[in-house]
């Protein structure tokens, strides 16, 4: 069966025309709705984490939202290794020379992995990574890797706004 040429331009031409306009339009906005609201957690979030360097020791900071303070255990380790609720044991990522292990109790993460990197790296002298490990019944778990001589650490909270503070002397 041959068909006219006339009879190709009057469909196929209009047909071309419309496929053209699509893939040049502008994308459609996401389905995902943009957070019109903060962020509530059962006790406190834990929002963000940050670090910086001052004469004779590195800072790492938990910001922290509205709510009571938590309580937080830190222990300080020559190894990477860690306990997974599994029972299995995991690494963290970056290595160094010591490692704390802090978790803050009670205390939820929220959306902090959809906000924060899970390993987030920094270039101090003492602090060389903060990573979010896990949470398990409002305890979330995070790892510090360390390099170098490190010759204690202080733990204390702060409000106004809330933050724990963790001090790595060197």
């Amino acid at each position: 069966m041959r068909v006219a040429p006339r009879v190709l331009v009057r469909f196929v031409a209009p047909a071309a025309t419309a496929l053209l306009a699509t893939l040049g339009a502008a994308p459609v906005a996401s389905a995902t709705p943009a957070r019109t609201s903060a962020e509530v957690c059962d006790n406190i979030c834990v929002d963000g984490v940050r670090a910086a360097t001052h004469d004779g020791y590195d800072r790492v900071v938990f910001d922290l939202g509205t709510g009571t303070l938590p309580e937080v255990t830190v222990n300080q380790s020559t190894s990477p290794g860690y306990g997974l609720p599994s029972g299995e044991t995991a690494n963290l990522a970056t290595t160094g020379s010591s490692y704390l292990f802090a978790d803050l109790h009670p205390a939820r993460t929220g959306d902090y992995t959809d906000t924060n990197p899970i390993v987030k790296p920094f270039a101090l002298p003492t602090v060389k990574a903060v990573q979010y490990l896990y949470e398990l019944h409002s305890q979330p778990f995070f790892g510090i890797t360390l390099d170098g001589p490190v010759s204690h650490y202080d733990v204390f909270t702060l409000t106004a706004p809330n933050r724990v503070v963790i001090d790595i002397y060197r």
